[in-house]
């Protein structure tokens, strides 16, 4: 019997301490290589000014000149591109690394498990693992090490992380529902969630979809495993919003969750984000199971809660 498609993604994030101007180049293939070696590959790529975006067989890659980002799903190992990436940057350049790991619908499928993954880092940097959230229902383990004084700045994460999907949402991510991956991004309004993008999309065979949305520095990405068994859609993005409500509801107006987790990991000085509004009252037809807020001592702080629909 097949298992299904694991949806639930790994982050890596690695922020420099000063830009490297001929970091984005790919013309000697680096970022095909570090890639490929979490058992992933290069699809398609957009770009603005000061950013690349590329999407993945499993999930994307975003590179700027002072930081990467890389999103896996599936049975990707982020870990073993560590390697690769140093030898593109300069170890004594890194100011932090941050890893993430949602627990998995079909853990027993992996190549390795988040403690193994920890100890793996520790290795190339020593850091501190966290969990977020509760053992025996959704969470997120994050693992972060950080090297240098950072300016977190504006700087902001906010992820929804969505289970069980209603059926009628996820009909038309399939080849066979007869439309494209430009209709899907029309038809849904995620062209809508945020004007003024270059959208770079994706339809998988036999099922499933990807979407990088990019505006000078901003992102927003979308990765889609609609299978009737473990659906799941995950969104996220770099804008910083003073109130991420209606865009959190907007969301969920398009993808129909059961249950979801929200992520917005954040400077814990940033007079823009208020992580102490309280979201169980603005969030449509949803109740929170689990509210935490976290406060890292590297200059950042999570908050995480779970919601289920109510």
């Amino acid at each position: 019997m097949t298992t299904p498609f694991e949806g639930p993604e790994k982050k890596l994030e690695i922020i420099l301490s000063r830009p490297v101007p001929d970091l984005r180049s790919n013309t000697d293939s680096r970022w095909d290589r570090i890639i490929e070696a979490s058992y992933s590959e290069i699809i398609s790529a957009a770009s603005t000014p000061v950013m690349d975006a590329y999407l993945l067989s499993e999930s994307s890659l975003f590179v700027w000149d002072d930081r990467i980002l890389i999103i896996t799903c599936g049975q990707t190992n982020l870990i073993h591109a560590i390697p690769e990436i140093l030898g593109v940057v300069d170890e004594a350049d890194i100011a932090f690394l941050f890893y993430e790991r949602k627990n998995l619908m079909y853990p027993e499928s992996q190549l390795s498990d988040f403690e193994t993954e920890a100890a793996q880092i520790s290795n190339f940097f020593p850091g501190k693992s966290y969990r977020l959230g509760p053992a025996n229902h959704d969470h997120v383990h994050i693992y972060y090490s950080s090297h240098a004084s950072i300016h977190a700045g504006d700087d902001a994460t906010l992820e929804i992380l969505m289970h069980d999907l209603h059926p009628d949402a996820m009909s038309m991510y399939t080849p066979e529902s007869g439309y494209c991956a430009d209709d899907i991004v029309s038809l849904t309004g995620i062209d809508k969630l945020y004007r003024d993008m270059t959208f770079d999309s994706f339809l998988f065979e036999p099922f499933g979809f990807s979407l990088n949305a990019i505006n000078g520095a901003s992102y927003f990405t979308i990765h889609i495993t609609p299978q009737s068994t473990g659906s799941y859609a995950s969104f996220e993005t770099n804008q910083v919003n003073n109130n991420y409500m209606e865009l959190v509801n907007r969301v969920l107006h398009i993808f129909q969750p059961a249950k979801f987790t929200f992520v917005l990991t954040s400077s814990v000085n940033n007079p823009r984000i208020s992580v102490n509004t309280p979201l169980s009252e603005n969030i449509d037809g949803f109740s929170p199971t689990e509210k935490s807020l976290y406060e890292l001592d590297c200059g950042f702080q999570v908050k995480f809660s779970n919601f289920i629909c109510c």
